[in-house]
């Protein structure tokens, strides 16, 4: 299937919340699992208000080595799909919803250029959030679920974000602690639970994008990386608090 089609066939198929096609044989490396996703977005953005920040997966130790040299890799994020705390989402919003506990980096200059570091991003960072992924897997088949670069060109399943109204400009983040409740009950309290430096995170993105003649934009939000596996909901509350970084809450079902 020529890519165009291609394109259109995921993005249709995310848009209408049906399960993802197993597409290892059209997408057999990571660079044309980017090339794919920028098509897919260049569709979706023109249905979700268009193209708010980037998230970044597979960046803890472990995935790195595992994924090396294609991991870190990053997603777009949409702003119709940008949710403060306390959204509620109808029972209907999601066909297999799938959450990660996250800090939020928003930018407050625009990132231009290859080779960026912790240090050279750091200033350009104007807050930080807690918040939550989230991601939408449909019920897609396994054979997806595995291919990393099928993952990638799937946009790795986000379905956007909910933020935390507090923020902090700067923190140490090796002393936040991370509490995740799910109605009530606590799911996980870790300190320093963040796979890396929320500046590490961005200066990773916006290496990934200007190989892709992309940048950070001022505005644009950051979703650093998960701080637990990523866990399936069908219903209830979920609620994120992260020390000086506030906290946040989403309701489902």
């Amino acid at each position: 299937m020529p890519n165009k089609l291609l394109a259109k066939s995921v993005a249709q198929k995310i848009n209408d919340k049906l399960p993802g096609e197993d597409i290892a044989a059209q997408i057999p490396d990571f660079s044309a699992a980017y090339t794919l996703q920028d098509e897919v977005a260049s569709i979706l953005q023109k249905n979700y208000g268009g193209i708010a920040g980037y998230k970044i997966a597979w960046n803890n130790v472990a995935q790195i080595a595992e994924l090396s040299p294609n991991a870190p890799a990053t997603g777009h994020i949409f702003y119709d799909q940008v949710h403060q705390s306390g959204v509620q989402f109808p029972t209907d919003r999601f066909e297999q919803l799938v959450v990660e506990p996250e800090i939020i980096a928003v930018i407050g200059q625009d990132i231009t250029g290859p080779e960026q570091t912790p240090e050279s991003v750091l200033p350009l960072i104007t807050a930080y959030h807690a918040g939550f992924e989230i991601m939408d897997r449909r019920g897609s088949p396994q054979a997806l679920q595995i291919h990393p670069p099928s993952i990638v060109a799937n946009n790795i399943f986000n379905n956007g974000l909910v933020i935390g109204k507090d923020h902090e400009a700067t923190a140490d983040f090796s002393t936040i602690e991370t509490v995740v409740y799910w109605d009530g009950k606590e799911i996980l309290r870790k300190t320093d639970a963040a796979p890396q430096h929320p500046a590490l995170a961005v200066a990773t993105v916006a290496n990934i994008l200007a190989k892709r003649g992309k940048k950070l934009r001022a505005g644009d939000k950051v979703l650093c990386g998960t701080h637990m596996p990523p866990f399936g909901v069908e219903k209830g509350t979920l609620r994120v608090t992260m020390g000086a970084l506030g906290s946040a809450e989403f309701s489902y079902g």
